[in-house]
């Protein structure tokens, strides 16, 4: 009879036990399956982030085109003199998403150098030049930018071969940068000649843009 109850009681113990691993497995899978749906929902939200400042950088890229374009017809407007030039390049991949633009427009007094974009993958080089003659009093310069992967690296030098600016674009951060010059009559020998831009990329996946105005 003994030997019964100590049979009954250990059955009992061990069921118990059965029980108590049970409710434990299912407890851990339902933590497990809670972490992986909070996981999830903040990669949601970090694309959805990522998507809205996308969106957000291609508006305000838009919007500063539209205002240097505005500025070109403006400047038409007003000197009969003006020498307006507008051409497209195509890249040597030949797509349409590759698409090079140029874009420069000038008077006596005012001028303006808009390049602009977008790569697919490439690794390339280019190079330019842009003048400021001795009638120039101010200079603006504009760069924005983004890339997906690899990197966009942009220099401007100065008539004398010294580093004006040199920007990386990589995937780490989109990149607005602004600067406005005066020429003082003391420092004309520092501006005046021709400036000198580079663009290299490295498998890049976005795009630029470089602006450069004179007045």
């Amino acid at each position: 009879m003994k030997n019964r109850n100590k049979l009954r009681n250990l059955s009992l113990l061990l069921l118990l036990l059965m029980t108590g691993f049970i409710l434990q497995a299912q407890t851990s899978q339902e933590a497990q399956k809670k972490e992986q749906a909070e996981q999830e929902a903040k990669v949601k939200e970090m694309e959805l982030q990522m998507k809205k400042q996308q969106l957000e950088q291609e508006r305000k890229m838009a919007e500063m085109e539209r205002s240097f374009s505005e500025q070109a017809r403006v400047a038409a407007r007003a000197s009969s003199g003006i020498r307006e030039r507008s051409y497209v390049l195509a890249t040597p991949g030949g797509s349409d998403e590759g698409t090079f633009f140029v874009q420069s427009w000038g008077n006596e007094s005012q001028s303006q150098l808009t390049l602009r974009n977008t790569f697919n993958g490439e690794t390339l080089s280019s190079d330019g030049e842009f003048d400021v003659d001795e009638s120039t009093r101010h200079i603006r310069v504009t760069v924005n930018g983004k890339v997906r992967h690899g990197e966009i690296a942009i220099k401007l030098l100065y008539p004398g071969g010294k580093v004006f600016k040199d920007l990386t674009i990589n995937s780490s951060a989109e990149i607005t940068f602004s600067q406005s010059l005066t020429i003082k009559e003391d420092e004309k020998d520092k501006y005046v000649g021709a400036w000198k831009y580079e663009v290299k990329t490295k498998t890049a996946e976005g795009n630029y843009m470089l602006s450069i105005m004179t007045n």
